[in-house]
């Protein structure tokens, strides 16, 4: 048997792995495909439906404002976990760049610290989105 045989058969038998490349490809491409679709729901409720309690009765394939808005939201919410995903697949450059390039250190450590940083950060973002609605919630007037 010639090695450019023995060479097929093993390609053939061993699973084929999908690289970080390839998955970072496919969720790029989710987020762009999600990110259009969020433009073109915003676009329709800002410019198809009509403004306020005017699109009272007014459907769109079978959708009200308030169905169009849930849509939104969902579509907002899928596009914010998949940004959330991209951002841990790419952590460790972030970090990279951070402590090369801005803040211009030669000596990086990796003792977990990144981690606990991008851990921190979510949950700074969390809060700050918390406070945010609760504020709001506060200081909404009834008609």
């Amino acid at each position: 048997m010639s090695t450019e045989t023995k060479v097929i058969q093993t390609a053939k038998r061993r699973p084929r792995k999908l690289s970080w490349s390839v998955i970072n490809f496919f969720l790029d491409l989710f987020l762009l495909l999600n990110f259009i679709t969020l433009i073109w729901i915003a676009s329709v409720l800002q410019f198809i439906f009509p403004v306020g309690l005017n699109s009272e009765g007014w459907k769109l394939w079978g959708g009200d404002v308030v169905a169009w808005q849930n849509i939104q939201f969902r579509t907002l919410a899928i596009f914010t976990l998949g940004v959330t995903v991209h951002v841990m697949f790419h952590w460790s450059w972030i970090c990279g760049v951070i402590n090369k390039q801005l803040c211009k250190r030669t000596i990086l450590k990796s003792d977990g610290t990144d981690t606990l940083v991008g851990v921190g950060l979510i949950a700074v973002i969390i809060h700050m989105i918390a406070i945010g609605l609760l504020l709001a919630r506060w200081a909404i007037t009834k008609p």
